[in-house]
């Protein structure tokens, strides 16, 4: 199955039967999503699955302070020791704890995996955050690696923005009637601190040591932290899940390929022009 552009008419049938009532007001994208839609996806299906469920309320800008600065900088510092950490965040730096829940990540692709093979970089992801109590919240997240920016060589630097999915059940049947599918996916545990605009974000992986990432606006204030925290001597990366999951050898989750059912062409079928009738 591949990629298609978005019928509005099927689309709008396709509500009707997911939904228990549509929404008495449609929601009008705003300019600047339109363009950061594009700024990060080029024309694909993904544009058009975002203008559309947040046109019918499916998706809405969410309150990650990410979408005020549009861009994710970050830096990741391995092999921390978590308890000494926390307190050194809590007692001395003065950081707020902002959350502690378990992350659950899903990426999607095409069968041709056509966003994966894309030269700068381009994810598509659904996040659920799942809190102690069990609750779920799901988000739904495009990023875009951009290396080129000045920071690049030290921190990772992405393009990106995040949208809480209000309806994760007619979202994911959304997704599968534009021809998505799972390509991989991950988790792990998250606490995450706060300091003015910077976030720390202590992540455990299963076999995986626990690993710092901090998310600043430049590398200076980052590395301004990592002497702070006592990081120095840590071993630090500006990659991303992938590359730490090969680091320590530790299996990274990937579904199967989807299989490309083979239509048996039909024979094209001959057409005799009409006689004219003579006068």
């Amino acid at each position: 199955m591949a990629p298609k552009n978005l019928d509005v008419k099927k689309f709008d049938e396709f509500l009707n039967a997911h939904l228990i009532e549509l929404p008495k007001k449609v929601v009008e994208v705003q300019h600047f999503t339109k363009k950061e839609i594009e700024n990060i996806l080029w024309r694909s299906v993904l544009s058009q699955l975002l203008i559309k469920a947040h046109e019918y309320g499916l998706i809405k800008l969410s309150d990650n302070i990410i979408n005020l600065f549009e861009q994710e900088r970050e830096l990741k510092i391995l092999d921390v020791n978590k308890e000494k950490l926390v307190s050194t965040l809590e007692n001395q730096a003065g950081a707020e704890k902002v959350f502690e829940w378990l992350i659950i990540d899903t990426y999607y692709d095409f069968n041709n995996w056509h966003i994966e093979s894309l030269d700068w970089k381009v994810s598509f992801r659904i996040r659920e955050k799942r809190d102690l109590e069990g609750h779920s919240t799901f988000y739904y997240t495009i990023k875009r690696k951009e290396p080129e920016d000045e920071d690049s060589e030290v921190m990772r630097v992405c393009y990106e923005k995040e949208f809480k999915i209000n309806s994760i059940i007619i979202f994911t049947e959304l997704l599968n009637y534009l021809g998505f599918y799972k390509a991989r996916a991950k988790k792990k545990q998250r606490i995450s601190y706060a300091l003015w605009k910077i976030k720390f974000d202590i992540d455990d992986y299963s076999w995986i040591p626990t690993l710092l990432e901090i998310e600043a606006e430049t590398k200076e204030i980052a590395e301004f932290y990592i002497n702070a925290l006592w990081l120095t001597d840590n071993k630090k990366s500006n990659n991303g899940s992938r590359w730490l999951f090969e680091l320590y050898n530790v299996p990274y989750k990937t579904f199967p390929k989807p299989k490309v059912e083979k239509s048996t062409p039909s024979k094209p079928k001959i057409i005799k022009p009409e006689l004219q009738k003579k006068d």
